[in-house]
């Protein structure tokens, strides 16, 4: 897909906003009594888009839907925690997705990415509160990024069965 094409736009601003209503979507479901820890239904926008269009489109939608959500839902810090998290975690499932595409699949990618979420997360915080402390959450943080990655895992899994078809139809 040309980046330039209006199939090309159209299509990043469905994922932009999938990604937002996610997001939303997900400031419904009851919180995990966790500080930082949540399912990350919109990772899933993140990881699809990384496996179809690459590095840079993913990257895109996470730096629009983070600053979208952090304006309209949450605050300036916990901007700070989800561009931490999220970078770090994009980064860590492009590299393997780019290195170990074929002994990785996209299940173990996302549980990779997930954990990579929770310690960019612990990372940023320990950084402004200025204390190590907070990394004592990071065991229990991991355990759960291992159940939600797996869940955005196989629905990816899922998902992309049908997406590889969507985007390879018409030819604009």
């Amino acid at each position: 897909m040309k980046r330039k094409s209006t199939r090309y736009i159209t299509f990043m601003a469905m994922m932009i906003t999938l990604a937002l209503i996610l997001s939303y979507f997900e400031t419904l479901i009851p919180a995990i009594p966790i500080p930082g820890a949540k399912i990350g239904l919109p990772n899933l926008v993140t990881l699809l888009v990384l496996v179809t269009l690459g590095f840079f489109d993913a990257f895109v939608i996470l730096i629009i839907r983070t600053t979208i959500i952090s304006v309209l839902f949450t605050s300036v810090v916990s901007l700070a925690y989800s561009l931490a998290g999220g970078i770090l975690s994009l980064v860590a499932m492009y590299l393997v997705i780019r290195f170990l595409k074929d002994k990785v699949s996209i299940v173990a990618t996302s549980v990779i990415g997930a954990t990579m979420h929770s310690v960019g997360q612990v990372l940023c915080a320990m950084l402004i509160v200025e204390s190590f402390s907070i990394a004592t959450l990071l065991p229990i943080l991991i355990l759960i990024s291992i159940v939600t990655g797996l869940i955005i895992g196989y629905s990816a899994k899922f998902t992309l069965k049908h997406f590889n078809l969507l985007l390879s139809k018409g030819t604009t």
